[in-house]
């Protein structure tokens, strides 16, 4: 049996934002959380905003998501849309599946935040999900399906808007 505090006990959730662009960076859209990331850094220059790209999952994404009180999500999502419709969602808008374990294959970021919670971890208490509707995540590239490409702009200027409205200083469009 172990004893004693751990790390995470003894740190405070800091009061950053994190920009968070999620998903594999060569599954065509499943990149377009990355490319909006890299995109971001040329207009955020806030010392409270940190911007991130991750493709973890499962017990490493609730780790990463631990430190920070406000997250906007970057990712692709397949539902009902069609490609390219961006999406401004809190967690709540989505069904969880509970299985009652987790497993680091299947567990997303619903799931980790759920996870982290359930260890006592500090979760951020303000999670948005900027989603864009993806056309192809099984075909290895790097590039994004025109209709995808299309919305990169509309998403971009969704996350500017959600930064500036938190009274986090942006630099401006160009």
């Amino acid at each position: 049996m172990l004893v004693g505090k751990t790390k995470r006990s003894e740190t405070q959730q800091n009061s950053k934002t994190l920009i968070l662009g999620i998903g594999n960076p060569i599954l065509r859209d499943d990149g377009v959380g990355h490319i909006l990331v890299q995109q971001l850094s040329s207009y955020i220059s806030s010392p409270d905003i940190e911007l991130k790209e991750t493709s973890l999952a499962g017990l490493n994404l609730a780790e990463l998501l631990s430190d920070f009180n406000s997250v906007i999500v970057i990712d692709a999502l397949q539902s009902v849309g069609a490609p390219g419709k961006v999406h401004c969602l809190k967690p709540e808008d989505f069904h969880i599946e509970k299985v009652g374990q987790y497993d680091q294959h299947s567990t997303g970021l619903l799931q980790a935040l759920e996870l982290g919670k359930a260890l006592g971890w500090p979760m951020p208490e303000d999670v948005t999900i900027v989603a864009v509707e993806a056309g192809d995540v099984a075909s290895f590239g790097d590039d994004l399906t025109p209709e995808v490409a299309r919305a990169v702009p509309v998403a971009l200027k969704t996350v500017l808007n959600l930064v500036d409205g938190r009274g986090r200083q942006v630099d401006n469009l160009t």
